[in-house]
Parts: structure tokens; sequence; C-alpha cells
């Protein structure tokens, strides 16, 4: 069942670098201060838990994010969506550390503020790696992790000789520009390869896979410090719909040879690519064995149930990982939670007047990302703890209907 043959450190240079820049606890006089590059519903959700630690958070965000700017005291506005070099180094000057929201952040500007002497983690070599899936899976490969069958290609003809080589439909991922389940476009004939391609170009290569029988997906976040620990949290076993995580359920109902493997392949990934903070490792269950979808090296929506289901969050224990903290326990503090993510059905939806009845639900904890409205948008989530994963999806697919005003009240 092993999905890893052999095992890569790597260079013990970065990691020394890395470590005399890390922050040294012994000499603060005050709380350190971490920066987020990126405004959205993570940085939202990073920026709850550094209330609770004490720590002082700065925000850069470009003039689109919606989410964290409503809520942070001290923002840095872009003055453009390209984020100039300049911009970033003088916000990363004011912080002790720096992590991100997103990892659509250019490598070469984080490498540049590195050698200026700003902590940015995760570092531009693991951002450079997360970012870009054909860099990604070449790289898997050569660590001796199981993947998916794929091939790089960058001509229209390479993916149609692969579509009439395992046979239509395949699933085509530019190399750049996705996440979150964002980039995958499963393709039934020739017609629908050349208009992905011809609209997707300026992503090339692109990454191609045959379309797979899939049992199940899942999820396992492992959590690394600047210190080397690492902790793995409980698989959760995942829904996707339309290539967007719509559910999430803790623990997965996998064997627990399977959720074992998952959680060291985890840990093994971040301690192999020197990850710092939470490294989400997506998985696919085909025919009992696991191979590794994506990799996104930071707060994760498989992770947002973690919120109420474990004892330490995965945004507390990726600011402790940033900052050099003692990691929390990851163990469940619950039977069971479900998360169900809440979709935008319309571009003026109103949600409002609705939250009281949805929160009538029993075990019911609602997070609203405090974006505008529009369709197929994610706009929040809805997590439920209960005695039963059956229970806590049941009651939290209802609060979702409720919200979505699908589910009309009888009083």
């Amino acid at each position: 069942m092993s999905i890893q043959q052999d095992k890569w450190t790597p260079a013990a240079e970065n990691h020394a670098n890395r470590a005399a820049k890390a922050i040294d606890w012994n000499r603060l006089t005050k709380f350190p201060t971490i920066g987020i590059i990126g405004g959205g519903q993570l940085a939202q959700m990073l920026y709850q838990s550094a209330i609770s630690l004490g720590i002082e958070a700065h925000l850069f965000a470009s003039a689109a994010d919606e989410s964290a700017p409503k809520y942070f005291r001290d923002i840095t506005r872009a003055s453009s969506e390209s984020w100039t070099p300049p911009e970033i180094y003088h916000f990363a000057q004011k912080c002790d550390a720096v992590t991100f929201d997103h990892e659509l952040v250019s490598p070469n500007i984080v490498r540049e503020l590195e050698k200026r002497g700003c902590l940015m983690l995760p570092t531009a070599s693991t951002l450079e790696l997360s970012a870009n899936k054909a860099n990604q899976r070449q790289r898997l490969d050569e660590l001796g992790y199981s993947l998916p069958p794929y091939n790089i290609c960058n001509t229209l003809a390479e993916i149609i000789s692969l579509g009439e080589h395992w046979g239509w439909p395949i699933v085509i991922k530019p190399s750049t520009g996705g996440y979150d389940g964002r980039g995958v476009f499963v393709v039934e004939n020739e017609s629908e390869a050349n208009s992905v391609f011809n609209s997707l170009i300026a992503h090339l290569p692109f990454v191609v896979e045959p379309k797979l029988i899939i049992d199940a997906e899942g999820s396992v976040l492992a959590v690394r410090s600047t210190t080397g620990e690492c902790l793995a949290y409980p698989m959760v076993k995942t829904l996707q719909v339309d290539g967007m995580c719509r559910e999430v359920t803790s623990p997965g109902d996998f064997p627990e040879a399977i959720t074992v493997e998952a959680q060291r392949v985890a840990e093994n990934l971040a301690s192999d690519l020197d990850a710092v903070g939470i490294l989400a490792v997506e998985f696919f269950s085909i025919g009992g064995k696991l191979v590794v979808n994506e990799l996104a090296p930071r707060p994760h929506n498989t992770g947002h149930i973690t919120i109420e289901a474990n004892i330490t969050s995965q945004f507390e224990n990726h600011l402790r990982a940033v900052l050099g903290l003692p990691l929390g326990s990851t163990a469940l503090r619950v039977p069971a939670a479900a998360t169900v993510n809440l979709i935008s059905s319309s571009n003026n939806q109103n949600i409002i007047p609705r939250i009281p009845h949805a929160l009538e639900i029993e075990g019911a904890s609602l997070h609203l990302y405090s974006k505008s409205s529009r369709k197929s948008r994610k706009i929040g989530h809805v997590t439920v703890t209960a005695d039963s994963v059956e229970k806590a999806l049941a009651h939290a697919r209802l609060t979702v209907d409720r919200l979505s005003g699908l589910e009309l009240s009888e009083g």
C-alpha cells in the first residue's frame, strides 16, 4: 500500500538559512507581527486565530478582495492586481513573518524578498512547486510518490493523441492559474479539447490525465513548524461537484490502513518539500490504493472543518508553525462533523433573513465570508458536529438548504 519508494531531503543550506531567520521568542519584548498576503476568507479566519494568540496581523490585499479587509485594522492595499515587488517588500519589512492567503503569488518576488532578509513562509521554493501543476507532478514523481497516470503536454496534437490512446473523456489541467478545484477540465472529445487548449494557451504546459474511476476522494492536512515539528490531522472525506469542494466529513470512512498511510504520506511530503505551515494533500482512493492528486501549502477548504471538529484548528496551527510555536493537538474533539459549503445561487441572493432559521439546527456553526453574492460563488460554509457522520452531514445540508431558501420553515 506504500505510495512512496524513496525519500529526498532538501538542501541543508536552505533549512539553515530559514532557521537563522526564524522568530526567537526568547528575544521578544512585544508580540510578533504576522503579515498575510491576500484578503480572502482564509485571511479572515487566520485573523480570528491571531486574535486569540495575541498576534498582531497586517494584511496585504488587492482592490478586489472583499472578505478580510472588513476586519483587519492594519491593511496595505495594492495599487493594482499585479502587485509590484516594491509594494510587497515595503509591506513585508513591517512584519516579523509573512504568510499567504493563496499560492497565486510570484515565487520570484518571494525569493527576492527572502534574499533581502524577509521571513516568507511557505518559502519561494514551496510556492513554486505548488503553484505549477506540471512542476508539482514531475517533482512528486521524482520523489517516488504514487500519482494518477499523466502526461505533460505542450501541443494540441499531444492532447488529442492521449485522448485516442486512453479513450475519451480525458482531464486537462493548465499548469498555472488554478486552485481549489478551479482549472480542471473534463473534455469529451477532440472539439472540446481544442476549445480548452485555445482558451488557456497562456497557461501551458498542461497536465493531462485519463478520466479515472475513483472510489472516493480524501484529504490530509500536515502542519510543520520552523522547528521541524510536524503533525498530521485525521483524514477527511471530500465530495467534489463541478470541480469545487462541496462537502467534507470527519472522520472519513476510509479503512484504517488507508488513513494511517495518508497521514504518513502527508507528513513525509511536508518534510520532503521543507514546507512550513499547513500543507494540504488531496488523495484519490482507487481500488483500495491511494494516489496523491494535488498539494496546497496553506490553510485549505478541506480543513475548515477543524475549527469545530479538532482540538486545534488548521488556522491556529498554521500560525503556530510559521511563528515557531509548539503545535497544537490535531486530534478530533467530537465524535463526528460535517462541513457543507454555501454556494450562491444567483447574483443578488440575500441570505440574511434566513440566518435565524438556519441556526436553529442543532450543532450548526455558520461561517460567512463577507463576499458579495455571485452565481456559483462560494460565500460561506456550515459545520455541524454530532454523534455520527450521517447525522452531522444531514444537519449541515439542512442548514445550507435553509440559508439558500430551499427548505421552507413550517413555523
